[in-house]
């Protein structure tokens, strides 16, 4: 058995090898296969220095682990990353909505993020031995400046992507109509109108016709087509007027339409630009159509007219009495159209003065805030 103790300790006098592997007191004998003693020595002493080395550094790398468990990523702080992550940014982008929540809105999306990563947290706080200590609390902190560093981040990409900044504070108008406090929405000085909707949609078939007798009033509309929404849902075969590919000649009006053209199944329409999408995931995140927004400032979800009042009839038939402005369907139709044409007007600051002074439209923009 080598006495490594004398080796070092010969070693550190100046020996050489094959003095060394002559000394009794070493106790090396070598294999007569090995060749030179004081050679096979030497490359039994390195090759057993490198086996205590790896030893040593494992054990000590497990010891460490085992000493100060905060140092290893665990379940646990990983999660107390993330839960506060999703939890800043969502806070910011419901408060901002756009730009902060453009990219991914606050409802649905960030919400769910959030509750999942709270769940995660709380399970893996639960299973942990140790659930407040030093490694959880510092995780916390980084998550909350990550989510802030995250939504920022987005945020400021939209702005140079070009996007608004919009409130999500909203005050009430008539008819179910909300106000937000945003830059007036407008494109070469025309105020834009803005409709999301379906052709299958009953409640978009039924105010389509509202939204084609006001914007009428404002220019001339072309490249509409009659249609009716979907024979298998609620108020089947309403008659309506499809806007997807429609055109307004008008200096005070800029329409602007995201419409699904297959009228036999309702389908979330595909925005175009960072304006629409906007405004789509700030007031209306859930999808619900009709959507309408009036000069980025009013806005209106769900149906402006009630489909049942239109059962029965074609799409000729309500165009006919729209004309004659006589009839049921125009009785259910004309209100909505007024009130369109006074938020128009109100966006466009009193003008066209012929629609601002109608009898049928004034008294309604004398009410709008």
């Amino acid at each position: 058995m080598v006495d490594w103790d004398r080796v070092e300790r010969l070693r550190s006098k100046g020996w050489d090898w094959e003095r060394l592997a002559e000394d009794p007191k070493v106790d090396f004998h070598a294999d007569e296969a090995a060749g030179d003693p004081g050679r096979a020595l030497r490359a039994l002493y390195y090759q057993r220095k490198s086996k205590t080395k790896r030893r040593s550094s494992s054990e000590a790398a497990a010891a460490g682990d085992a000493a100060d468990p905060e140092k290893r990523w665990t379940l646990e702080r990983v999660a107390a990353i993330v839960a506060p992550l999703f939890a800043v940014w969502f806070l910011i982008a419901l408060v901002v909505p756009s730009p902060v929540g453009t990219f991914l809105p606050a409802i649905p999306y960030l919400v769910i993020l959030m509750l999942l990563a709270i769940g995660l947290l709380a399970f893996a706080l639960l299973r942990s031995s140790s659930r407040w200590n030093t490694a959880i609390r510092n995780s916390l902190i980084a998550g909350v400046v990550l989510g802030i560093v995250v939504s920022g981040s987005l945020g400021v990409a939209a702005l140079v992507s070009g996007c608004p900044t919009l409130t999500a504070a909203t005050t009430g108008e008539p008819s179910s109509f909300q106000k937000a406090s945003n830059p007036l929405w407008a494109v070469n000085g025309a105020s834009v109108f803005f409709f999301y909707g379906s052709a299958a949609c009953p409640y978009c078939s039924a105010s389509s016709w509202a939204m084609v007798v006001a914007l009428e009033a404002f220019g001339s509309l072309s490249s509409t087509q009659f249609d009716r929404s979907s024979t298998t849902d609620v108020y089947p075969s309403t008659p309506e007027v499809v806007l997807a590919s429609a055109v307004l000649q008008s200096k005070y009006v800029d329409l602007q339409v995201a419409e699904t053209t297959n009228d036999n199944q309702i389908t979330s329409p595909a925005t175009s630009g960072c304006y629409q999408s906007a405004y789509v995931s700030t007031y209306d995140s859930v999808g619900s159509i009709p959507f309408v927004v009036i000069g980025g400032q009013y806005f209106h979800v769900g149906a402006m007219v009630n489909p049942a009042t239109l059962q029965g009839l074609t799409a000729s038939q309500v165009q006919g009495q729209i004309d004659n402005q006589s009839g049921a369907a125009w009785n259910a139709i004309s209100p909505t159209a007024y009130l369109l044409e006074a938020f128009l007007v109100k966006t466009d600051g009193g003008q066209p003065t012929s629609v601002a002074t109608n009898p049928n439209v004034a008294p309604l923009l004398a009410q709008i805030h």
